[in-house]
């Protein structure tokens, strides 16, 4: 793996109008949101003795990447039968796929590699009968390892 140097690194930050969740190259979800994605890895203190006492930090164990999406409610049943499989303990239930990130134009503009990943959390936020919202339904999604793939 390379850190490309920061001067070879483009300073235009991304947009994206709508995200895509794919499993086996099938969009199984599209979101209008994503809250967040969030990766890791917890500090290892070493102590060292002698010459070179103290306390040094290192890096530790990752803790498993999470991604939270959120999107308007819809009759797909997809999500709620892939998290039923981690429910029910079904090693089935971790996959690999995709997140991919589109701009307004429906252009990609990031893709992101998840390995064995697994619903954790769905939601299906507050809405009073009448109000004419959106009801909205969130996704925390759990994987071993997310890699940023392309652009």
């Amino acid at each position: 793996m390379s850190i490309t140097p920061k001067s070879a690194q483009p300073d235009k930050a991304l947009s994206a109008a709508r995200y895509s969740l794919q499993i086996d190259g099938v969009e199984i979800a599209a979101f209008s949101e994503l809250s967040g994605i969030s990766s890791e890895v917890l500090p290892a203190e070493l102590e060292s003795t002698g010459r070179e006492a103290g306390t040094r930090r290192l890096p530790g164990k990752a803790k498993p990447a999470t991604l939270v999406l959120k999107r308007g409610k819809n009759s797909s049943l997809e999500l709620w039968n892939w998290q039923a499989l981690a429910i029910s303990g079904d090693p089935g239930a971790a996959r690999n796929g995709s997140l991919v990130m589109y701009a307004t134009d429906g252009t990609p503009v990031a893709r992101y590699h998840l390995e064995h990943a697994w619903p954790s959390k769905l939601e299906i936020g507050a809405v009073r009968a009448g109000a004419g919202e959106v009801l909205m339904e969130t996704v925390t999604i759990v994987c071993e390892r997310l890699q940023r793939v392309s652009v």
